[in-house]
């Protein structure tokens, strides 16, 4: 079976100053795929994954996406590519309803069929259990569930590729399951790339495990042979 790239870096590395967050680092995720990014904190990992969305700049390196250079698009123009993420921070608009702020996502896609958009809304809030949420004020509900909504406006661009930074920060342990269960399902027609602390939802959910640290990536591969990873037990799972 022949795997097909949607995402890959070459010798991408950003500098602040002095400081080198990450450091050449070459990255394939082929298309289809749960791919977890993990390592200490300060590792470079969000760094990375806002240079692979456009958020900052690379100071030097390429990114390639679907087969294209994204290199220097900012990341407007990558969203409408088909990327779509969330990041540590939340990214809602808080003054609105729960129901606008994945209106707001959704919209760009769609023609003006008003019908049409509250179909694609509603579906993206069932599918994060937040259906009986949608005329709340989003900044009025608990941290948890703001998080669901930015996934929820992740899915609502029905992106090639979904990045999700810390998704499970500040869900109960029920809600984690859910949001296992929602990837698993999301993965059937979606690319995720997850960077995620919580080791049991990355071995549950991971196809493969890319592993950073120092602003370099020093393992990869499938969540058993990451366990077993003499470099990885030393850097980060404590071994």
């Amino acid at each position: 079976m022949v795997t097909v790239s949607l995402l890959s870096t070459k010798s991408v590395s950003r500098h602040f100053g002095g400081l080198i967050a990450v450091q050449d680092v070459d990255f394939d995720l082929p298309k289809g795929e749960i791919r977890a990014l993990i390592g200490p904190n300060g590792a470079g990992k969000t760094t990375f994954v806002s240079m692979l969305c456009g958020r900052i700049p690379v100071s030097s390196g390429r990114i390639t996406f679907q087969g294209k250079d994204v290199t220097q698009l900012p990341a407007h123009k990558r969203i409408q590519q088909g990327m779509a993420y969330t990041f540590q921070i939340t990214s809602i608009f808080a003054e609105l309803s729960v129901y606008e702020n994945v209106a707001l996502a959704v919209q760009p896609r769609l023609s003006n069929a008003i019908n049409t958009l509250a179909q694609e809304v509603e579906t993206a809030l069932r599918r994060v259990g937040l259906q009986e949420h949608s005329h709340r004020t989003a900044g009025d509900m608990a941290y948890g569930h703001q998080r669901l909504l930015e996934i929820a406006m992740g899915l609502g661009q029905s992106p090639q590729l979904l990045i999700l930074d810390e998704p499970t920060q500040g869900l109960s342990d029920a809600e984690v399951d859910d949001f296992i269960t929602l990837i698993k399902e999301v993965a059937q027609t979606t690319t995720v790339l997850l960077i995620e602390h919580n080791i049991n939802v990355v071995m549950a959910l991971a196809d493969r495990i890319t592993v950073m640290n120092f602003g370099q990536i020093i393992a990869e591969g499938s969540p058993d042979e990451i366990r077993q990873n003499d470099a990885v037990q030393t850097a980060y799972l404590g071994g």
